[in-house]
């Protein structure tokens, strides 16, 4: 996350400025140049990823929209209309989310897949409970509450809760 914040990943017009070779179109959407927040934000599949992963953990907040100014800027705002005791997981969702974008990007960019939103959004929820039971509370309590979850990982999700 400080890599974005500084503009610092190497998405391609990062590297169109030195030279480098670079696909001229972002590879999810071949619509528009790839910058660091096109992909995370602007990128029509980014949208539409981030729209289905945040109403699956019922956080009722807008998606990035096409105009958009800065990833940062949809972060913050996301966090002033969501409810205290959800900002923890609303961030922990938004880091996770973010590191998917990139490295689903980066699968296209080096394996040659084509993107999937049906494979990026199966894997992120598969990562958002192996995170809950790794110790990120937010979303631990987000899928218990938001969602109900009562499945056989629920006693170890406690159990890690009260041991931190």
């Amino acid at each position: 996350m400080w890599l974005v914040a500084h503009n610092k990943c190497w998405t391609a017009d990062r590297l169109a400025r030195r030279g480098l070779q670079h696909h001229q179109k972002c590879l999810l959407c071949d619509q528009e140049e790839e910058t660091i927040n096109h992909l995370l934000v602007s990128c029509v599949f980014s949208r539409q990823f981030w729209f289905e992963f945040l109403q699956k953990f019922g956080m009722q907040i807008p998606a990035p929209q096409l105009t958009e100014p800065s990833f940062g800027v949809w972060w913050c705002q996301s966090n002033e209309i969501v409810a205290d005791q959800d900002k923890q997981g609303l961030n922990s969702l938004i880091i996770l989310g973010a590191w998917s974008l990139w490295t689903h990007r980066n699968w296209c960019v080096f394996d040659g897949a084509s993107p999937t939103l049906q494979g990026i959004l199966a894997s992120i929820h598969e990562e958002a409970k192996l995170w809950g039971l790794a110790g990120a509370k937010g979303i631990a309590l987000l899928t218990e509450r938001i969602l109900g979850v009562a499945y056989s990982l629920r006693p170890k999700i406690s159990a890690l809760l009260k041991f931190r």
